[in-house]
């Protein structure tokens, strides 16, 4: 009896082994089977995630590639446009360019009242050029000029610290330092024209014998195509504008002197500075093809295109000795503003100095976006009508390195 017991017994604990070890496998196995179905679904959002980073990614590039091909001010019109990148062309990420401003450098009212002024003013070292299209493109490439436009400057030197005395009385005076070299240029008939001139910073007063500057961040120096304290619209209210300068007839000029270009004294919506083209031909001047102070304003509707360049001219040569190198470049920045207009919205717009990109890419539940800002690029050679080439790469010709201002000045073929 007892011996069948102990069978019994026997089969009883092999049966509760089997069971253990059968639970232990089934629970190993449905972790197992946890764990993969889990990584599955890892892998899979990660290759989403990758896959919406890319479609994201991608819309990035085609907008460089827009900015880079289509002309100034270029953007998607403040809405989203479609990325297609699978076989069967679904939708798979948008991207959005703002890329058009009143004010150059950008800032308007959406970023809401600065800390100092002198947030709304871009920076123009000693020689420095910076070339400012006059006009935008919707998204189809069609143009949308400005009418109108203004440009407010000024300098951080104070005359009675920083100048030589001579620059600070007589004929010598500051009122009469050009310190801003400007040029509009644009197409007219197939044919680039332009009006130029060299401005001053406004001084309206004297202490004693030493002429006081009224310039700054908050009444700059201005010229431009309107009034700038009087065009409806003007940002900020906070900025006014120094009072208008110039008048007067055209200063005597040789009739046998070379060069083309007629010098006046003119007001500040005016350019002193026109291309006599008979004279390119006679080697003279004619009177009848000279228009004295041409007006911004008759210049801009009639011409397309049109673009504004800015070089900073001051000469330094002009500040007291003692002053070191540092302190010389410190004071001789020109900081400017652009504001334009136009009549019919009474903004008008220009490219901006940073154009902002937003991108989004989808796959599955996965979003990815991407947020970028890229400064504007320098334009093509032949739209640069700045005194002073700032293309400084090298080249080698004839085993000699030269930089881009030489090999323009030598003419050498690369090789």
């Amino acid at each position: 009896m007892n011996q069948v017991s102990l069978v019994t017994n026997k089969k009883g604990t092999a049966l509760l082994v089997a069971l253990l070890v059968m639970g232990v496998l089934m629970s190993i196995s449905l972790a197992l089977s946890t764990l993969i179905i889990r990584e599955i679904g890892t892998t899979k959002d990660l290759l989403d995630t990758g896959k919406a980073f890319y479609a994201a990614e991608s819309g990035v590039e085609i907008s460089l590639y827009n900015l880079e091909k289509q002309l100034p001010g270029w953007d998607t019109g403040k809405k989203y446009k479609p990325v297609k990148l699978d076989e069967d062309f679904e939708v798979v990420g948008e991207y959005l360019v703002n890329n058009k401003c009143s004010t150059y450098p950008c800032y308007d009212e959406s970023y809401g009242p600065p800390a100092d002024l002198r947030a709304y003013y871009g920076t123009l070292d000693q020689n420095e050029s910076i070339t400012i299209p006059l006009f935008t493109v919707d998204d189809n490439g069609l143009e949308k000029s400005v009418d109108d436009f203004t440009v407010e400057f000024y300098m951080g030197f104070n005359p009675e610290q920083h100048l030589k005395e001579e620059m600070r009385i007589g004929t010598d005076s500051i009122a009469s330092w050009d310190v801003l070299r400007w040029k509009v240029f644009g197409l007219r008939e197939g044919k680039t024209y332009s009006i130029s001139d060299f401005t001053a910073i406004s001084s309206l007063g004297f202490v004693g014998f030493d002429e006081i500057t009224t310039s700054g961040s908050a009444k700059p120096s201005w010229f431009g195509s309107v009034d700038c304290d009087t065009k409806d619209g003007h940002f900020p209210d906070t900025i006014e504008c120094a009072a208008m300068g110039g008048g007067g007839a055209y200063k005597d000029y040789d009739p046998e002197m070379e060069s083309a270009l007629v010098l006046g004294t003119c007001t500040n919506t005016q350019a002193r500075e026109h291309y006599d083209y008979a004279m390119a031909e006679n080697k003279k001047i004619s009177s009848e093809n000279i228009i004295e102070c041409y007006e911004i304003g008759d210049f801009l509707p009639n011409h397309r295109l049109n673009y504004l360049t800015l070089t900073n001219m001051v000469n330094r040569a002009v500040f007291r000795e003692d002053l070191n190198i540092e302190e010389k470049e410190a004071i001789s920045k020109i900081y400017y503003r652009v504001e334009l207009f136009s009549d019919e919205e009474g903004k008008g717009q220009t490219e901006r100095n940073e154009a902002e990109i937003i991108a989004n890419g989808y796959s599955g539940d996965s979003k990815q976006s991407v947020s970028v800002k890229i400064r504007k690029g320098q334009l093509m050679p032949v739209f640069n009508f700045s005194l002073y080439s700032t293309y400084k790469e090298s080249h080698v010709v004839d085993g000699e390195t030269l930089t881009g201002d030489e090999y323009f000045y030598t003419g050498k073929d690369l090789e």
